[in-house]
């Protein structure tokens, strides 16, 4: 027996040192779900390591941007977020001429088609090649205190203050009317101290909180005939012959929106993520935009009987994250990596991260699944914003107008710069100059 125990412990020692290693980078929010794929993937592949590296967004993106341009190959997958593909597309491995190179690789029932048609093309495809694999299909959604919505008490209150039902909002004026009643300063008996959680803070997060109330203005019939269909690659911020589409009527209202929006939400400029997740989960406000992914401390915190999920009133917006190879490293690794980010994204993977960590899916078969959605409240909000989401440029350009826009767009809210088509215009300028037209 003891001979046994020496030879398998030397067996695993050879198969240790002789296992190919491969390190992916990725978003903290999605990180348990890979972890957890990486654990069962070694169990079936012992002669791969995977060591799964979560980095904060404002970390992960330079990350991988100096990496990519210095070749070091100093990683061998990561997540990419679909605003930043036009950015790192030139450092990705062409997953189309790969899967036709190792057509055994692929797992057996590894289906492309599959994957829900849009977000395989926003953060899969790019100048016509598959460079990821969509992995978390992330979305905002509306979150309210259900218990609150269907108090008869409150419902008689507003009802009595504005003379119609307490409904879910579908449009940002009725979010405007609630989150005024549920405001204590202008509702001495609301149970909350503020109406809704916003988060405006001069970061990444305000160019993309922008568009959920650009789009519904945007996108409206004056919207489209003004501006025209948006495409995938240059999303809502432009227009179809990719102008700037924010100087515009729909561009002020939006942000006019943002600002009344205001006075109901506790420090809108200098809250994100984290804080107004922590609002919400504290009682704090009735209701609060955020992405999938906090449903699951909602539920646990608050109580899954008191959240309520409904689709963005107006649009949402998209934030996919997918799965990609960095090309400049060698091909022992490249198969390694590939062997992982398709299990990672298979139809089995796909389902499980939803149910137990949250991550939002990416194929319809989950969506279509029985057990799916009987366990999860968000899949019909889900099937509903998908379809009718925003989009936020993807071009490499990307990271510079976002820069620039979310300082003149917290100027705007602050008060510090006029609210007014001129100030607009002269952002659309700069764009135009970063763009070379």
């Amino acid at each position: 027996m003891r001979r046994l125990l020496v030879l398998v412990s030397a067996a695993l020692v050879v198969m240790a040192f002789s296992a190919v290693k491969i390190s992916v980078l990725c978003s903290p929010d999605n990180a348990d779900a890979l972890k957890w794929l990486a654990g069962e993937f070694m169990k079936q592949n012992p002669d791969i390591q995977v060591e799964i590296v979560p980095l904060s967004w404002e970390v992960l993106y330079p990350k991988l941007l100096q990496d990519l341009r210095s070749q070091a190959g100093s990683f061998e997958a990561f997540t990419y977020d679909v605003m930043t593909t036009g950015a790192v597309s030139f450092g990705l491995e062409d997953l189309g001429a790969f899967m036709k190179k190792y057509p055994e690789l692929l797992p057996p029932d590894y289906d492309l088609d599959d994957f829900i048609p849009e977000v395989l093309e926003e953060s899969g495809m790019w100048q016509g090649k598959l460079i990821g694999l969509p992995f978390y299909n992330n979305t905002m959604l509306f979150y309210y205190r259900r218990d609150l919505f269907e108090d008869p008490k409150l419902k008689q209150a507003f009802k009595e203050k504005y003379g119609r039902e307490l409904t879910l909002p579908t449009t940002w004026e009725e979010v405007k009317e609630i989150a005024e009643f549920f405001t204590k300063k202008f509702n001495k008996n609301s149970p909350t101290e503020y109406g809704i959680a916003l988060m405006f803070p001069r970061t990444h997060t305000l160019f993309y909180m922008y568009l959920l109330f650009f789009g519904q203005y945007r996108n409206a019939p004056l919207g489209i005939m003004r501006h025209g269909t948006a495409d995938l690659e240059y999303g809502e911020y432009f227009t179809a012959d990719r102008k700037p589409a924010f100087n515009s009527e729909e561009g002020l209202k939006a942000l006019e929106m943002m600002k009344k929006l205001m006075p109901y939400s506790p420090d809108p400029l200098g809250s994100d993520y984290g804080e107004t997740i922590e609002y919400f989960n504290q009682g704090l406000v009735a209701m609060v935009p955020q992405w999938t992914g906090p449903y699951l401390i909602f539920k646990s915190t608050v109580g899954a009987d008191k959240v309520g999920v409904i689709p963005m009133p107006g649009r949402s917006v998209s934030g996919q994250w997918a799965l990609a190879i960095n090309k400049f490293i060698p091909e022992e690794k490249k198969v390694a990596a590939f062997k992982f980010i398709t299990f990672a994204t298979t139809k089995w993977a796909d389902k499980n991260k939803f149910l137990r960590f949250a991550v939002a899916p990416a194929r319809m078969s989950t969506l279509k699944d029985p057990e799916v959605r009987a366990a999860d409240p968000r899949v019909p909000a889900l099937e509903v914003t998908y379809v009718t989401q925003t989009h936020r440029p993807r071009i490499p350009e990307e990271p510079r107008l976002e820069d620039i826009t979310v300082e003149t767009f917290s100027k705007i809210l602050v008060g510090t710069l006029p609210l007014s088509m001129d100030t607009l215009n002269d952002l659309a300028k700069k764009w135009q100059e970063i763009l070379g037209k």
